[in-house]
């Protein structure tokens, strides 16, 4: 028999009615602006009465809109007001419900997370308790198609908490909802400078956040180290006080909204080498082509010359070279790690793309005219963290991740390019598997992946 959690605060925090509810979030929604470009993966929103918060909260949740069809998994964490907790709390329902409707919780990540230290069923701690219940009816409005893992703390391990949750938050459809209100019964002016603070050391990614300056501060200092270990960047987005919105400026409340988006080591990687490209991008392919005709012609590898080429051409760098004729692969050879000058590697990665690539014959003089050539920079590589092969498929970043895959001996690479040719995640997979000298079928736990982007430059694009 299915399980139940009803609405412990509608028509307390929020409209009861069905069709007030709908029409006041979204008056909020619209009330809280435009579009947001980046994917979010965490937030921090409020979780007082809609009157005094739902402001904030709407800014929050807003750019949630243009993300709605890829965010099927939303974990809440917000601190229990009412019923002592030691650690984190769970729930057995199968449904929370609200006006708006029954939202369906995620039982396996649930099992999941109650296997580890600190977390364990609690029904009590959620029966009444609103932090997590008022963030429902945004996400109803803005998601489609998703369902929740509700957690309720009290005394717990930020660090611990972070850990547990980091497998899940590494999957590319999970978000994670933050509830936390910050300042309690200052006057206005006392929890102005005192919300300013707390908002400097989220905007530094600081996990220091004392209980005297938020309710949640356990559910954000968690938020922060996640945010370390994911490289994700807080956004500010709101700043108020119940002073702003519906109350005394004698006794205020106050409420932020954040939201945490990528700009890790692989993004901030690949701007980098985006920004590398654009600059040498003729002399790249200049080496390129040369290469490829001293190969040829000559037999012979070329030797790129500081005095032909700019300085920064000749810091170490990981590339390959690809080799098309007509349209189809000719050639393709590369670096995993730059050992070697990027001038010197894209050279002799055209030599062999031309010359000893296993899996054609050698380009003969007369295909010149016709072969292609393109360029991929690579970033570093980040180990990515896995249970199994569904859950490593999840965290791939279609058409973006390039992919290498490690079993004992065995290896393969594919670079972010073949997902045109294999946009499906599982068919990219059982491909690499193939490459690696392993059977599709094949999975072990024990298999080693990393992920790592390129900037790609090709003759005769602009």
């Amino acid at each position: 028999m299915e399980k139940y959690r009803n609405p412990a605060v509608a028509g307390l925090f929020y409209a009861a009615a069905p069709q007030t509810l709908d029409r006041e979030v979204s008056g909020y929604l619209q009330a809280a602006g435009g579009a947001y470009e980046k994917m979010p993966k965490m937030l921090i929103v409020p979780h007082a009465g809609y009157q005094y918060s739902a402001p904030a909260a709407a800014r929050a949740y807003r750019p949630l809109r243009d993300q709605s069809g890829r965010i099927k998994t939303v974990i809440l964490l917000g601190p229990s007001h009412r019923v002592p907790v030691n650690g984190l709390a769970l729930s057995s329902a199968d449904w929370f419900v609200t006006p708006l409707g029954k939202v369906p919780v995620d039982r396996e990540m649930t099992a999941g997370l109650a296997a580890r230290k600190g977390f364990r069923i609690n029904d009590a701690a959620h029966r009444d308790e609103h932090s997590l219940e008022v963030q429902l009816p945004f996400l109803q409005k803005v998601l489609t198609d998703f369902e929740i893992v509700p957690i309720v703390y009290g005394a717990m391990n930020p660090q611990e908490t972070a850990e547990a949750l980091l497998p899940y938050l590494q999957r590319d459809d999970t978000l994670l909802v933050v509830s936390a209100d910050l300042s309690h019964y200052y006057t206005y002016e006392e929890a102005q400078a005192a919300d300013r603070e707390t908002a400097a050391k989220i905007k530094e990614v600081s996990p220091e956040i004392g209980y005297h300056q938020s309710c949640g501060a356990g559910g954000i200092n968690s938020a922060l180290i996640l945010a370390q270990m994911m490289h994700l960047r807080p956004e500010i987005l709101s700043l108020i006080n119940s002073g702003d919105t519906a109350g005394s400026r004698e006794r205020v409340v106050g409420y932020g909204a954040w939201v945490f988006a990528g700009t890790g080591g692989l993004e901030r990687e690949t701007a980098a080498l985006a920004d590398y490209a654009a600059v040498y991008k003729k002399d790249l392919l200049r080496i390129a082509r040369t290469a490829l005709e001293e190969a040829v012609l000559h037999g012979r590898v070329f030797e790129p010359s500081r005095d032909d080429y700019p300085d920064p051409l000749f810091d170490k760098g990981a590339s390959f070279v690809t080799l098309e004729k007509n349209g189809e692969l000719r050639g393709c050879i590369g670096s995993l790690l730059p050992r070697r000058a990027t001038a010197l590697d894209v050279a002799e990665n055209a030599y062999n793309a031309a010359l000893h690539d296993g899996r054609f014959a050698p380009v003969a003089a007369g295909e010149l005219g016709e072969i292609g050539i393109a360029v991929s920079l690579l970033t570093g590589f980040e180990p990515v963290a896995y249970e199994n092969e569904e859950d490593l498929l999840a965290k791939v970043n279609a058409g973006v991740d390039g992919l290498v895959i490690r079993d004992g001996s065995r290896q393969g690479l594919f670079l972010p390019s073949v997902w045109k040719q294999l946009p499906d995640k599982r068919d990219f997979l059982n491909n690499l598997k193939l490459k690696a000298g392993m059977s599709p079928s094949y999975w072990s736990n024990a298999i080693k992946v990393y992920r790592f982007r390129t900037v790609e430059i090709k003759e005769n694009e602009n």
